[in-house]
């Protein structure tokens, strides 16, 4: 079945898609999406299979996780800055 274009998805989309939705898109597990965000490498086997099912190049969908593991590590980094900030913020008002 050939997917409308207005429905094809690019890397900017994977970047951006819940995994429960890779998830209903694929019949692949959500935390498969999840693992392959953050730190596991995708197989060739699942890669070709999550493309596929996709409509989109394997490429494309490369792209994609990397995005979002991007996205993860800057979510990291920042969530981190932010806690120490707040630290920071309660040790001065407990000194004050």
């Amino acid at each position: 079945m050939e997917i409308p274009d207005d429905l094809t998805l690019l890397a900017e989309d994977i970047r951006y898609l819940r995994h429960t939705q890779l998830s209903l898109l694929t019949g692949i597990d959500p935390s498969n999406f999840s693992a392959w965000s953050n730190h596991r490498r995708i197989s060739e086997r699942s890669l070709e299979r999550v493309a596929q099912m996709l409509g989109m190049s394997k490429l494309d969908l490369l792209k994609g996780l990397e995005l979002r593991r991007q996205d993860a590590a800057i979510a990291r980094t920042t969530q981190a800055k932010a806690n120490r900030l707040i630290k920071f913020l309660n040790s001065n008002q407990e000194t004050a």
